[in-house]
This record gives C-alpha cells, sequence and structure tokens, in this order.
C-alpha cells in the first residue's frame, strides 16, 4: 500500500491535495468543497477504516455515498478467512489445517463460511463455529448451497461466544432452540442479516434477548416453524428493520419499536407490519406491495392505523405503484384532511416504483403527489415497467385526475427509467418538464433513445419532449448510470 509513513505528508498527499483543491476552483461549488473526504483516493480511505473497529467502519458509510460499503473491502487477507467446503475430505482438510493452527488464534476480522455439501454435521459446523469465536471474529458469515444441508444444519447462536462478534449474516439454514444454559448477551452485536433461514418462533425471540445492542435486523424470505411467528420484543435499540418476502409475519406478530429509523417492507398488504412504524420517527421508508390494496372499509381502517405519527424528518421515501392506490382510498372520504402527518416537509428524494402504467396508474400518481405534499423534494426517481416488447399505443382520456399544480419546485434531478414512449409515460414526462422550475437535468433510460411514434399521446407533449432532447433539458441513455442510482436501489439488494 503506497502510503507514506509519515501520515500523509509525503509528496503523494500533498499532489492529492493540489489536485483537489484545483477541482474544487475549477466546478466553483460549494457542495464539491465541503466534500472533500469522499474525494480521497481509495487507498487512503481503506487505510483510515483498518484503524477503526468494523462498527465504526461500517458507519461511515453514512459520509457520503463514496463511503457506503468500502468497509467490506478493508480487510487484509491474513485478517480474513473464508472456507468453502466442496466435498467431505475438503471438510476433513480444512478442520485439521484449523486444528493445527497455534493458540492464542490469531485475530479475525471475518470469518466466511460456504457449504456445498449435503451431510454436514451439526456437530462439525460447531467446529467452525468455535475456531471462529476463539479468534475474536466480528464478521461471521454461514451459507449453505444445498437445500437438503439446509433442512438438516441447525445454527447454533449461543456457540459462538466471540465477545466482539458485530455482524452476524446467515444464508439458508436453520436456527435451532436458543435454550442453553448460561448463554450470555452479546453487547458487541449490531447487526443480523437472515436470509431464507427456518427456525422456531421462541428461537428468534431468544436471538432478539441475546441481542441487545443490535442496530440492524434484515429478514428476507424467512421461515417459520411452529403454531405463530410471534415478535414479542424487539432490541430497544434497533434502527434499521428490513421485512422482505417473509410470509409467516403479520402486523400483529410486531411490537412497537420507538428507536427505529429505518424500515423496508416487500410482500402482501394482509402481511404489512407497519404498525410497529407507528410510534417511530422514521428518516427513510421502503414500500413495495406485491398486491393492490382491497377496498374494503377494514383494510382502509388498518392503513389509517399503521401509519407513522409523525414524518417530521423522513429524507427518502420509495413506494411501489401498488402502494399508491391507498392514497386514492385515503382521500376520497376526506381522510387526508385529518392527518397532518401527510405533509413530508422534509423529503429529499422520491422513488415511485411504477411497474404498470396504465391510465389508472397515472391518476394515482398525481393524487399521491396532491395529498402528500413534498415542497422541499430534490430528487424524483421513476422506475416504469420493463417491457420486453414495444407495448402497444393507446388513449389516456381514462386518467381522471388532474396534475397537481405545484410541490415540485426544488426539484433538482429526475431520472426516468425504462422509458419506453407510451401515452401515459409521455405524458408524466411531459408534467414533470412542466411543473419542475429548478430542474437541472432530466436523466431518461431508454431504449429508444430517439422520439418514437406514441399513438395516444397528445402532440403538445410530444413536442415538449422534442424540444427539451434538443436544448439538453431531456438527456436519454441506454444504459442505467450507477452514479446517480436512488438511496435504496443498494440497500434492497443486499
Amino acid at each position: 500500500m503506497a502510503i507514506d509513513s509519515g501520515g500523509g505528508s509525503g509528496g503523494g498527499a500533498k499532489k492529492q491535495k493540489v489536485d483537489e483543491h484545483d477541482r474544487c476552483e475549477a466546478a466553483g461549488s460549494d457542495a464539491i468543497r465541503a466534500d472533500r473526504i469522499s474525494a480521497l483516493p481509495d487507498e487512503l480511505r481503506l487505510h483510515i477504516l483498518t484503524h477503526l473497529p468494523l462498527k465504526d467502519a461500517i458507519h461511515t458509510g453514512a459520509l457520503a455515498r463514496g463511503w457506503r460499503d468500502l468497509w467490506k473491502r478493508r480487510w487484509a487477507h491474513r485478517a480474513s478467512v473464508e472456507v468453502h467446503l466442496r466435498s467431505r475430505d475438503n471438510l476433513r482438510r480444512e478442520l485439521e489445517a484449523l486444528a493445527r493452527e497455534p493458540r492464542p488464534r490469531r485475530r479475525l476480522e471475518r470469518f466466511s463460511l460456504i457449504v456445498d455439501i449435503w451431510n454436514l454435521k451439526s456437530s462439525e459446523l460447531r467446529r467452525f463455529l468455535d475456531y471462529a469465536a476463539e479468534c475474536g471474529v466480528e464478521d461471521l458469515d454461514v451459507e449453505t448451497r444445498k437445500i437438503t444441508a439446509a433442512d438438516k444444519l441447525n445454527f447454533h447462536l449461543p456457540a459462538v461466544s466471540s465477545p466482539s462478534l458485530a455482524c452476524l449474516s446467515l444464508r439458508r439454514i436453520s436456527v435451532s432452540s436458543m435454550y442453553y444454559k448460561g448463554a450470555r448477551a452479546f453487547q458487541a452485536l449490531e447487526v443480523i442479516r437472515l436470509v431464507s433461514v427456518s427456525f422456531r418462533w421462541k428461537a428468534f425471540t431468544k436471538m432478539m434477548a441475546l441481542c441487545p445492542s443490535l442496530l440492524i435486523l434484515d429478514l428476507r424470505s424467512c421461515r417459520c416453524y411452529g403454531d405463530r411467528w410471534v415478535f414479542y420484543e424487539l432490541p430497544p435499540k434497533l434502527r434499521n428493520l428490513t421485512v422482505a418476502d417473509c410470509s409467516k409475519i403479520t402486523s400483529p406478530d410486531f411490537v412497537r419499536v420507538p428507536s427505529l429509523r429505518s424500515f423496508c417492507y416487500s410482500g402482501h398488504f394482509s402481511n404489512m407490519p407497519l404498525s410497529i412504524v407507528r410510534h417511530a420517527v422514521l428518516s427513510d421508508l421502503y414500500i413495495h406491495l406485491h398486491d393492490s390494496l382491497p377496498m374494503k372499509e377494514w383494510n382502509i381502517f388498518k392503513l389509517r392505523e399503521s401509519l407513522p405519527k409523525d414524518l417530521s424528518i423522513l429524507n427518502v421515501l420509495t413506494i411501489s405503484y401498488t402502494a399508491l392506490t391507498a392514497a386514492s382510498v385515503l382521500s376520497a372520504d376526506g381522510a387526508s384532511a385529518q392527518l397532518p402527518n401527510f405533509n413530508l416537509h422534509s423529503l429529499k428524494e422520491l422513488h415511485l416504483l411504477m411497474f404498470e402504467m396504465k391510465a389508472a396508474d397515472l391518476s394515482n400518481l398525481y393524487l399521491f403527489l396532491k395529498t402528500f405534499q413534498c415542497p422541499n423534494l430534490e430528487r424524483l426517481f421513476v422506475q416504469l415497467p420493463a417491457y420486453r416488447l414495444k407495448p402497444t399505443g393507446g388513449s389516456i382520456d381514462q386518467v381522471r385526475e388532474e396534475p397537481p399544480e405545484d410541490g415540485l419546485d426544488n426539484l433538482v434531478m429526475i431520472k426516468v427509467m425504462n422509458f419506453n414512449w407510451c401515452p401515459t409515460e409521455v405524458q408524466l414526462v411531459s408534467f414533470l418538464l412542466r411543473k419542475a422550475s429548478s430542474m437541472q437535468k432530466l436523466l431518461i433510460v431508454s431504449r429508444n433513445v430517439t422520439p418514437v411514434d406514441s399513438p395516444g399521446a397528445p402532440e403538445a407533449d410530444l413536442s415538449l419532449l422534442k424540444e427539451a432532447l434538443v436544448n439538453g433539458t431531456i438527456m436519454f441513455t441506454e444504459s442505467d448510470n450507477t452514479a446517480t442510482q436512488p438511496y435504496h436501489k443498494a440497500y434492497i439488494n443486499l
């Protein structure tokens, strides 16, 4: 690593400082000057992270986008071990190699175990976990890739007695009962990610009880065995919760967690556990419903009771087109007038997952923008359906909702993905061009980067798009630039 041993006073560091200053002067932007920390070269930032405990290294992701997930690359080879079991012979060699290592064990920041054999025993798994614990592991990852192994193999959390364990990731494995005599709390454990993990609800509640410092809980495609999945109490410091495609989880299973600041949900409306955020003050929210909201009185009541009371600091919102129908339901009987928290004054980024773009969907989008006031919105992402074939044209006469008159004055950047020149899509883009008075650039990701015929689209809307394309207000591209991704894009795809 080419870093000056005198603390950064070498020629390379000086040259970096001069180059950074020149860039700031050329750009003339206060924002660039203020974000000097992101202008540091990767090797210098990684060097900084090697001097931090794992949990502090993870927290640096909040500094700027350039630091997000950088902590994953900070480990030197000697501090990270990955064991991949492909056969029984491979298993024996790995266990013998670990047994030969002298004590006291070396310090490990990360230990990863990937199981590709179907007949690994739980006792053999425990030998690997005991080794990781003796090494004071901070980040532990266990993954099975055989379905038969996932059904039979049991993971015992108390076996990992490392006082430094800060991050635990399990994929396709069973978690057995957590009732072990003398089990102690994991005071340093702050992150748990469970993907396709099966367990009994008593085991899960025991796990939560052993993690009083937990900040991030990520549950994806998990299965529960027993009478039902019951959440008696989640850790009191929990700040980030993700629940994706876990069919056994329903709203009554959750207790409220006032400390929660980030909530991501993907699944059916009937399982939507929004009641957990009723008394939380969220900074970001992700809602992707797989089905539309049934127009029934009980569902409307449930939705009202589930809405967070305080949205005053909500900065980022991602919502699917099916969830937008909730705005129609709540506005139909004057409910919006009874819910002052509909004014999202702090919202800076909105991501709309429009996997359908019919006339009714555009109407719901307009109604949503009217109902949920977002006067300080700066970044808008619209993800349109990814058609494989060119869709047929059609009339937009059924768009019964008028576009909002205001509320988009502070929009600086708009990005529309999968644009395909449908009449409703053309009307949406023309609406944004007319209303976003502060917009600097409208990015459109499309297979068709040149104007095409759009039967049913008003000529005035098409002319506006063509004019904006000529004068540079709209920029078309065939590729989705990673530099302009929405906040939840990387988070939800972990």
